[in-house]
């Protein structure tokens, strides 16, 4: 499994558990879920390396900037 499979996975497992929170994106750190968000927000406010998943299966990662300034910007990765 790719590590884009295994982002999606973790974040449909997420889901699943958390019916709850219908779209949105699931927030991904080191391969645990950190959170959830009703849209994909300002990067500043997540440490680099995060990743977002969406409800369609589009990944995000949070890239640039610093673990104190937060990323910079959220850049698309992998394909669907």
């Amino acid at each position: 499994m790719s590590q884009i499979e295994a982002l999606r996975t973790t974040a449909t497992q997420w889901r699943t558990a958390n019916p709850d929170r219908r779209g949105g994106v699931v927030l991904i750190w080191q391969g645990s879920v950190y959170g959830w968000k009703n849209c994909l927000r300002d990067a500043s406010h997540e440490q680099p390396g995060a990743y977002a998943v969406d409800a369609a299966g589009h990944v995000f990662i949070a890239e640039g900037g610093n673990d104190y300034d937060g990323a910079k910007a959220w850049v698309a990765v992998g394909c669907k």
